[in-house]
């Protein structure tokens, strides 16, 4: 069947707002990383949601799709059915509801627990959270169009490293939310 049809990217800014997203990096036995994702939305109607498939210093469509699991979609409280493309498989397809001002969206990402499988980015003395691998976007923008306010919440007594400013002091939690970034 033919693809849905998806935005071609503008240059513009997501009308949408700032989407909120919180990585709970806390479980490096498993090696799983629970994300809660925010996603504004301007109007109701079909929405393509793309996870990052060409990255920098790749030369291919390399965005570890594979590792992505769980994936839960609600509006208002109430689930929002999800479709994969049937021909781009990085990309979503959701109707948002009349009247939601935001999708929320959980789900995982299932790193790596051995060599064979990819990089390991999470062991139990320290983790690589690339946040890429953590996030969907909306499909029909450039991505220095979309604004991410990115939380993370590490294991107790771990600190983190990174260019990322702060937007405060860490919580009770051990999580620490950054400024809102492109």
């Amino acid at each position: 069947p033919a693809s849905p049809q998806i935005a071609e990217p503008v240059d513009a800014a997501y009308p949408g707002g700032t989407i909120r997203l919180r990585v709970d990096a806390t479980d490096v036995d498993r090696k799983i990383f629970r994300v809660r994702e925010t996603i504004p939305v301007a109007k109701a109607g079909p929405m393509a949601l793309y996870y990052p498939k060409w990255l920098p210093g790749n030369h291919s469509p390399t965005g570890p799709i594979d590792k992505l699991g769980g994936l839960i979609i609600t509006a208002n409280g109430q689930r929002v059915e999800w479709r994969r493309d049937p021909v781009d498989v990085f990309a979503f397809h959701v109707d948002v509801p009349k009247g939601a001002a935001a999708l929320e969206l959980e789900f995982q990402f299932l790193s790596p627990t051995d060599t064979r499988e990819g990089r390991v980015v999470m062991t139990p003395a320290m983790l690589d959270l690339q946040w890429n691998t953590v996030l969907l976007y909306p499909a029909g923008y450039f991505a220095r169009g979309i604004q991410l306010e990115p939380t993370v919440q590490l294991p107790d007594g771990w600190k983190y490293g990174t260019a990322l400013e702060p937007a405060g002091a860490a919580t009770a939690d051990n999580a620490t939310t950054f400024k809102p970034v492109a």
